[in-house]
């Protein structure tokens, strides 16, 4: 299963002393690379504003999805918005199938 995951760090984030910040990231990028390594995060992009990001993993089910959220460090500052997804080819197949399925 392929997931997106949309991701907005809170103002909370901010209020926290610089060097917890720091700790806090590094944490994450840690996370982010371990995962990479392991082929679990197939893609990972910050948004222009550095506020954010969007990343796309490949898991076996909704319980593993939550779990390297729930892993993620900086979880508990972020605004996190998890979306399954399905490859272009198979999407349009489907949604062929279902108009055929209108016009009749």
């Amino acid at each position: 299963m392929k997931y997106v995951v949309l991701s907005r760090r809170k103002d909370a984030f901010l209020m926290l002393p610089p060097e917890k910040r720091v700790q806090i990231w590094e944490g994450m990028v840690a996370f982010i690379e371990k995962y990479r390594k392991a082929g679990k995060c197939k893609g990972m992009y910050m948004d222009g504003d550095m506020k954010g990001g969007v990343s796309i993993w490949e898991v076996e089910s909704d319980e593993e999805s939550t779990k390297f959220i729930i892993e993620n460090p900086l979880a508990p500052f972020s605004d996190i918005d998890i979306r399954p997804v399905i490859d272009w080819d198979i999407g349009v197949k489907a949604t062929r199938e279902f108009f055929q399925k209108l016009a009749k």
